[in-house]
């Protein structure tokens, strides 16, 4: 694949294209770049198929250049180095990112992801993407896998997270609920900070849209569709701080 660093840091770079030479011979590195304008001049040169991207670069976010080539044929990995907002970002879109120091094994992981990625749903990931870095905190969109692709969904149209062994049952506002390839762990990391409480071993809801918590017969919600869930001892104390928080 031919492939462009987009990075201000020479350290990052000279550490990235060692990896790359030791662990991913499939890759051809045919430039750089270390700024938002020279990002968007080398894409449009080179025309790569894969770029890995730095969130905060010298005179930008890399978030910049995309909004430059919505419309576009290289994948993407972003690198960063801290920036807990961004990387939320990032994940609600289901873009593959790296932390530096970037681990070898987490590399060879994302550039064979890279290559299976099909342009369409990139896209989707992208416009998510940049939506995000938009909208106000509560409009945030996220990105789910499906069986038929990439679905966006607002995040505050989520009602609750239900796990079904391997799988997570996600219930929306709208009286939808579809299954999704996910456990409900990897729906507790996606969502934390973003409004959500995990109240049970098999239950995420969203605060938003908690009518009543009674703290009796064990401890249960009352959600916004009528639905009632359980609360676990080892939870409620969470819970309770989360609502506290609220108020």
């Amino acid at each position: 694949m031919r492939t462009v660093i987009i990075e201000d840091e020479a350290q990052a770079v000279s550490a990235l294209k060692s990896e790359l030479k030791y662990h991913c011979p499939e890759v051809e590195l045919v430039g750089e770049a270390k700024s938002v304008k020279e990002g968007i001049e080398v894409i449009k040169k080179l025309q790569p198929e894969l770029i890995f991207l730095d969130i905060q670069l010298s005179d930008g976010l890399g978030f910049e250049i995309l909004s430059v080539y919505k419309e576009h044929d290289f994948k993407i990995i972003f690198t960063t180095a801290y920036s807990q907002y961004a990387i939320k970002a990032i994940k609600f879109s289901a873009l593959d990112y790296l932390l530096k120091p970037i681990d070898s094994e987490e590399l060879k992981m994302a550039v064979a992801k890279a290559k299976e990625h099909s342009k369409e749903n990139d896209l989707a990931k992208i416009e998510t993407l940049i939506s995000n870095f938009k909208l106000k905190s509560d409009r945030k969109k996220i990105a789910l896998q499906t069986t038929e692709g990439i679905s966006i969904y607002e995040v505050d149209t989520i009602l609750r997270c239900s796990a079904e062994s391997n799988y997570t049952c996600v219930y929306f506002t709208n009286g939808k609920k579809v299954l999704f390839s996910k456990t409900l762990k990897e729906f507790e990391e996606l969502l934390e900070n973003s409004g959500f409480e995990r109240i049970h071993h098999s239950h995420i809801i969203n605060l938003n849209h908690l009518v009543n918590f009674i703290n009796k017969d064990g401890g249960y919600v009352v959600m916004s569709d009528k639905s009632t869930l359980p609360v676990s001892q080892r939870k409620k104390t969470n819970l309770i701080n989360a609502l506290n928080n609220l108020a």
